[in-house]
C-alpha cells in the first residue's frame, strides 16, 4: 500500500512537472508569437491604455507641425487610392490646428487646419503621367477641415479647387497614417497594426523596433512601424506624444520611393 501510494505520488509529481513545463513552453510561444518582445510590456506585463497611440490624439488648439516633404506621383499605395498625379518635391509643409467655429460657436467635432506650403518642386520635363505641382508660386496657403477623431476629412466642409493639387500629396503621405492606424494601436515592439493582402501573401504591418531619432524639431523616442513589399521595407517612426508620425520612408508596390518626410518643427 505504501509502495502504491509512493508510486501514485511520483506519477502525480511527474505529471505536475511536465504540465508545468508544458505551460512554460506555451507561455514562451504565446509571448513570442503574440508580438510583445524585448523590454517593456509582455505576457506577464501586458500593454495598457498608456501604450496606445491614436492619430491626432495629442492635438491641442494651436498645435503646429511642420515637415520637409517629398511626395512623388502617381500614387501607388497598398493603403488607398488617395492622391492624383501631383508631386511635391523638397517642400516645406506646416499644419496649424485651431478650433472650427461656426457663427462664433466652437465646433467640437472638427479641427480647422491652416496649411502653408513652401514648394520646392521644379516644373516637370518628363513625358510620363507624373505631374509636378506648379511652382509658379513658391508659397501656397489653404484651409482644410479634419475631424477630431482620426483626422478624417470633414464631410461638412469642402476644399477649394485651387488647393486640391497641393493637399492631395499631403493627404497621401503625412496623413496616410490614417489608413494604417484605423483605431488606437499599441506602441509596443512586435505589435501588429494592420496587414496588406497581395496575390500571394498577407503581409503584416508591425512595430519592429524602438529608436531614438533626432531632427531639427528635437529628439524623439520613437517606435518603428514597418512592412516589406518586394525588396523594399517601408518605415514610419512614431512618438507616442506626437499626434502624427515624426518620420517616414515609404515605397510603392513597384519598389519605388513613394514619399518621405521628416518633422522639422513641433509646437
Amino acid at each position: 500500500m505504501l509502495l502504491y501510494l509512493s508510486r501514485k505520488r511520483m506519477v502525480l509529481l511527474l505529471s505536475g512537472i511536465m504540465a508545468g513545463f508544458g505551460v512554460s513552453v506555451s507561455i514562451i510561444i504565446i509571448a513570442v508569437n503574440g508580438g510583445f518582445s524585448g523590454p517593456g510590456p509582455s505576457l506577464f506585463n501586458p500593454p495598457t491604455a498608456s501604450n496606445l497611440w491614436t492619430v491626432g490624439g495629442t492635438i491641442h488648439p494651436g498645435s503646429m507641425l511642420s515637415y520637409s516633404l517629398t511626395r512623388i506621383g502617381p500614387h501607388d499605395s497598398p493603403w488607398s487610392s488617395l492622391g492624383g498625379n501631383s508631386s511635391l518635391i523638397d517642400s516645406f509643409v506646416s499644419m496649424q490646428f485651431v478650433h472650427d467655429e461656426i457663427n462664433d460657436v466652437v465646433n467640437n467635432n472638427d479641427w480647422k487646419v491652416l496649411i502653408h506650403i513652401i514648394n520646392g518642386t521644379k516644373p516637370s520635363t518628363s513625358t510620363t503621367s507624373t505631374q509636378n505641382v506648379s511652382s509658379s508660386s513658391n508659397s501656397k496657403q489653404g484651409t482644410v477641415f479634419l475631424s477630431k477623431q482620426q483626422l478624417t476629412n470633414a464631410a461638412s466642409h469642402s476644399i477649394s479647387q485651387d488647393f486640391i493639387p497641393y493637399y492631395e500629396p499631403i493627404e497621401s503621405s503625412i496623413l496616410e497614417i490614417r489608413d494604417i492606424a484605423l483605431q488606437p494601436e499599441y506602441l509596443v515592439v512586435g505589435a501588429e497594426w494592420n496587414s496588406i493582402s497581395t496575390n500571394v501573401a498577407t503581409i503584416p504591418v508591425k512595430v519592429i523596433a524602438r529608436e531614438k531619432i533626432q531632427t531639427t524639431a528635437g529628439t524623439f523616442d520613437t517606435f518603428v512601424l514597418a512592412y516589406t513589399i518586394g525588396s523594399k521595407t517601408s518605415r514610419i517612426w512614431i512618438d507616442q506624444h506626437v499626434p502624427l508620425p515624426v518620420r517616414a520612408q515609404v515605397y510603392n508596390t513597384q519598389n519605388q520611393l513613394q514619399y518621405e518626410y521628416t518633422l522639422v518643427s513641433y509646437k
